[in-house]
C-alpha cells in the first residue's frame, strides 16, 4: 500500500496537531510509503525514511485549490499512490474524490467531532469507510462507520515515576473556546479556594478564532474578580513535545468540554496515570468498568458546584488510592486507545477496501 495522508498541519511541535507526526510514523510501519499533504508544514522530526511531505500553503483560495488538485493528481496518477486517508476535514475527502476514483484508489476519512454539517454528509456518501474514536465522535448512522478507539502514544504520555507538584495543580488542556467552558472551571476552583483548598490552575491552550480573544478577556476578568488572583496561569499554546510534562506535574485534568466526542486530552491524562474530571458525554461508557461506573470522575455540564465537589474528592484520595485509579485509567488507554494498535488496524481496514455501500 502507498498511502496519501491529507491533513491540516504536519509539525511535531504543533500544540494541537503535533500528535499527527507520531500517527504517520505508526502508519509507515505497515505500508510501502506515506505521502503527507498538508496546508502547513513545520518540524518533521520523527518521520521515517519512507515518508515524504507536500505543502499546499494557506494563501489564496483558488491558488490553494489548484495546487491541492495538482499534488493529488501527481500522487495518484503518476506516483502510484493507491489509498487516500483524509484526517478530520471532510472537505479533503471531497476534493480527493474525483482523482482517487479516476486512479482506482481507496478513499477513507478519519473524523472525531460531534458536529455534523453538509460537507460531512456528502463525504459520508463518497468514501469507502469512515473511522472514528467512539460512537459519539461521528454522529452519522452509516454501515461505513467504524469505531476504532483513539491513538495515544503511551511512551510519550506516562508519569515516568514522577509525583504531582505541590500545592496541587489542576490542568486544563485545549483551545480556549466557549465549547471548552473555562468559566465553569474557574468558578469551581474559586469555590475550592474559598473553602480553604490551596490549589493552582493551569490553562494550556490559546485562542482558536477572533471571538475567542473576547472569551480570554472574560476569563481574565473572572480571575481578577474571584479568589483566584495569583493562582491561575494562562500558558497559551504549549508545543506537543512539552505537554506531557504538564500532565505529569498536575494532580488531575479538568475537562468541561461540550464537544461531545472522545476528547484526546482526557485520554492523554489517563495515559499519564492522572485522574480526570469531565462532563463529556462520551466518557460514561468509557468509565463504566471503574468503581461506581466512574461517577467520581463525571459532573454535569455547567455545574460548577458539582465540579468543585468532584475535584475536592479526588484531592482527598490517599496516595495508594490515587495511584490505583491512575493505573486503571492508563489500563483503559492501553487496551482501547494505543497508537500503534490503531495505526495497524487502520491499514488493515483500508487494505481490505472498506465497508459495503
Amino acid at each position: 500500500m502507498k498511502l496519501l495522508f491529507l491533513t491540516q498541519v504536519i509539525d511535531s511541535e504543533d500544540a494541537v496537531l503535533g500528535f499527527v507526526t507520531r500517527w504517520i510514523a505508526g502508519l509507515a510501519q505497515h505500508v510501502e510509503s506515506v505521502r503527507v499533504v498538508a496546508l502547513e508544514v513545520g518540524n518533521l522530526d520523527g518521520l521515517p525514511s519512507n515518508v515524504d511531505v507536500r505543502e499546499v500553503g494557506r494563501k489564496g483560495v483558488v491558488r490553494r485549490f489548484l495546487r491541492y488538485r495538482k499534488i493529488l493528481s501527481e500522487a495518484l496518477e503518476r506516483d502510484g499512490f493507491d489509498t487516500v486517508l483524509a484526517h478530520m476535514v471532510p472537505r479533503y475527502a471531497l476534493v480527493a474524490e474525483k482523482p482517487a476514483r479516476k486512479a482506482g484508489a481507496g478513499l477513507f476519512l478519519w473524523y472525531t467531532h460531534k458536529g455534523v454539517d453538509a460537507r460531512l454528509r456528502r463525504a459520508a456518501k463518497v468514501v469507502d469507510r469512515m473511522f472514528t474514536a467512539s460512537e459519539e465522535s461521528l454522529r452519522i448512522d452509516s454501515p461505513l462507520k467504524l469505531v476504532t478507539g483513539h491513538g495515544i502514544d503511551l511512551v510519550h504520555f506516562d508519569d515516568r515515576g514522577e509525583l504531582p507538584a505541590e500545592p496541587p495543580r489542576l490542568l486544563v488542556v485545549g483551545r480556549l473556546t466557549r465549547a471548552k467552558d473555562p468559566l465553569t472551571i474557574l468558578r469551581a476552583v474559586s469555590k475550592l479556594v474559598q473553602s480553604g483548598r490551596d490549589v493552582r490552575l493551569e490553562f494550556a491552550g490559546g485562542a482558536l478564532a477572533q471571538g475567542d480573544e473576547q472569551l480570554i478577556a472574560e476569563v481574565r476578568r473572572e480571575i481578577e474578580s474571584s479568589a483566584l488572583a495569583g493562582r491561575v496561569e494562562l500558558l497559551g499554546e504549549v508545543p506537543y513535545p512539552e505537554i506531557a510534562a504538564l500532565y505529569r506535574r498536575s494532580k488531575l485534568l479538568v475537562s468541561a468540554s461540550l464537544t461531545g466526542s472522545v476528547d484526546k486530552v482526557v485520554l492523554e491524562a489517563m495515559a499519564t496515570r492522572r485522574p480526570v474530571v469531565t462532563c463529556n458525554d462520551s466518557f460514561p461508557a468509557l468509565f463504566s468498568e471503574l468503581e461506581n461506573g466512574g461517577d467520581s470522575l463525571l459532573f454535569r455540564a455547567g455545574d460548577s458546584d458539582g465540579l468543585a465537589e468532584k475535584i475536592d474528592a479526588i484531592l482527598q484520595l490517599a496516595p495508594d488510592a490515587s495511584a490505583k485509579l491512575g493505573a486503571e485509567l492508563r489500563g483503559i488507554v492501553e487496551r482501547d486507545h494505543e497508537v500503534d494498535r490503531l495505526m495497524k488496524r487502520l491499514v488493515q481496514e483500508m487494505h481490505s477496501g472498506g465497508g459495503e455501500r
